[in-house]
C-alpha cells in the first residue's frame, strides 16, 4: 500500500497479487480489511488470478459460489474493473 499526494490529491495505490488456489476467498478478505481505507482515491491494481467477468471466460468455464460472493462484495462496496468499464 503506497499513499501520497499526486496533484494536490491524496492518493492510495494498494497492490495486490492472489494466488490461484485462494483467490476469490483471499481478494474478499484484503478488500473488507481495507474497507474503512477505500476511498474515491483509491486505486486497487495486481494479478487477482481469477476470473470475474464472462469476458475473460470460455462458455464453459462456470463461476464458483465464491467467486460469485467476490463480485457481489465489489458491487456491494462500489468496486469496478476499470478495464472492463472502458
Amino acid at each position: 500500500m503506497i499513499k501520497g499526494p499526486i496533484q494536490q490529491e491524496d492518493i492510495m495505490i494498494v497492490i495486490i497479487y492472489v494466488p490461484y488456489i485462494v483467490a476469490p476467498r483471499y481478494i474478499k478478505q484484503i478488500l473488507l480489511g481495507l474497507k474503512r481505507e477505500i476511498d474515491p482515491n483509491t486505486i486497487i491494481t495486481g494479478d487477482f488470478t481469477t476470473v470475474l467477468s464472462a469476458l475473460n471466460r470460455s462458455p464453459r468455464q462456470k463461476i464458483n459460489k465464491e467467486t460469485l460472493d467476490l463480485i457481489y462484495t465489489l458491487d456491494q462496496m462500489g468496486l469496478i474493473d476499470i478495464c472492463r468499464t472502458f
